[in-house]
């Protein structure tokens, strides 16, 4: 009983821990590789990779940000991403846009 008990409070704090749950999404949309932020261009997918992790296979897609005036919103676009294609690792490539080095 208390292994079951157990298992249970486990998969529920799995699934109630999700950070995306919770971030809006609206206002993206989505054409062939390219992603929208009400009506502008945002992102476009640069790289998919396939990998073996600890004997489990990953998926990762990568997108480039190609517009920088919705830039703090950056976790929304990963949380429409994942909605989107659940069970892929997401990535975002900023560019640099200043010397980091001064």
């Amino acid at each position: 009983m208390k292994k079951l008990i157990l298992l249970y409070l486990l998969s529920l704090g799995l699934f109630s821990c999700n950070v995306l749950k919770n971030v809006d999404v609206e206002g993206f949309t989505s054409n062939d590789n390219t992603i929208f932020f009400k009506g502008e261009k945002m992102a476009v997918l640069s790289n998919i990779e396939y990998s073996l992790d600890n004997k489990k296979l990953v998926k990762e897609m990568t997108f480039k940000l190609v517009n920088q005036d919705h830039g703090d919103k950056v976790k929304n676009l990963i949380a429409y991403i994942n909605k989107k294609h659940p069970g892929w690792e997401v990535e975002i490539d900023f560019p640099i846009t200043t010397d980091l080095f001064k």
